[in-house]
């Protein structure tokens, strides 16, 4: 199983963090109702068997929002492994492969 927490770099409005939440298409993935929090960072959490085919998705709909960047961590708990990638304008900027020992980069 994986879990896959996609989050904002920056705080923003409300009606942006609805709008981003139904452009990535989180919505068919969570089983809760999204409320966006008052000025704050975007943020959703969902578990599923392959995460690949959703951050393709985010990836490719981040072109929306090209002045915004995004943060994916990708749980992988089989394997006891993170992979986080920074998200910006299409276009996977960065990619970090790390095991429990995160620490706190």
């Amino acid at each position: 199983m994986k879990v896959f927490t996609i989050k904002s770099a920056e705080i923003l409005d409300e009606e942006l963090q609805n709008e981003i939440h139904h452009t990535f298409g989180m919505e068919h993935y969570t089983d809760y109702v999204f409320t966006p929090r008052r000025a704050g960072e975007y943020s959703a959490t969902i578990v599923l068997e392959d995460s690949g085919h959703v951050i393709r998705n985010v990836t490719a709909r981040s072109t929306t929002f090209p002045e915004h960047e995004f943060v994916v961590e990708d749980l992988d708990m089989e394997n006891s492994s993170v992979t986080r990638y920074r998200i910006r304008d299409g276009q996977i900027l960065e990619t970090l492969q790390r095991g429990w020992d995160w620490g706190s980069t």
